[in-house]
């Protein structure tokens, strides 16, 4: 009995300590695979983070230079709109009375538009990134409405 005793004994020794090795095993890849998939998230989230800046300074650009030559655009019209109205003033001091009138009302909507072109240009500094682009086509409408002008 001495030996069936020793040998169930012996037995349930070996079985604990291959089950706690088994199990110490377990938990060491458990805290590896752990380590690991945290790893991996720290580097992706350090990605997606220098992507969105990346493309931050993307859109910052592009605004600047859309800024810039929006500033070109509106500086050409207000010059031409300029030219107009000397043309105008021009005009009035040589026409009669009932045709300076007419000079006057013109030279009155090319400073209008002038002063729109320019008010414009103020906003830009207002605007943020996300308004942009309706501010951009907002103001070609005007530069557009304003060439039409001095076309006429």
């Amino acid at each position: 009995m001495k030996k069936i005793t020793l040998m169930v004994a012996t037995m349930l020794t070996m079985g604990m300590l291959t089950m706690t090795s088994c199990s110490e095993k377990t938990k060491d890849s458990a805290n590896e695979t752990v380590e690991e998939a945290k790893n991996d998230m720290d580097e992706n989230v350090a990605d997606a983070k220098a992507d969105i800046k990346e493309a931050g300074n993307d859109f910052e650009a592009k605004v600047k230079e859309d800024k810039a030559s929006l500033k070109e655009d509106i500086d050409e019209a207000v010059a031409k709109l300029d030219r107009k109205i000397e043309e105008a003033d021009a005009k009035m001091d040589k026409a009669a009375d009932k045709e300076k009138a007419k000079w006057r009302e013109r030279k009155a909507e090319l400073n209008k538009e002038k002063e729109e072109l320019k008010d414009s240009w103020n906003e830009v500094e207002n605007e943020t990134a996300e308004k942009w682009d309706a501010f951009k086509a907002k103001t070609n409408e005007k530069i557009s409405k304003a060439k039409a002008e001095i076309r006429d």
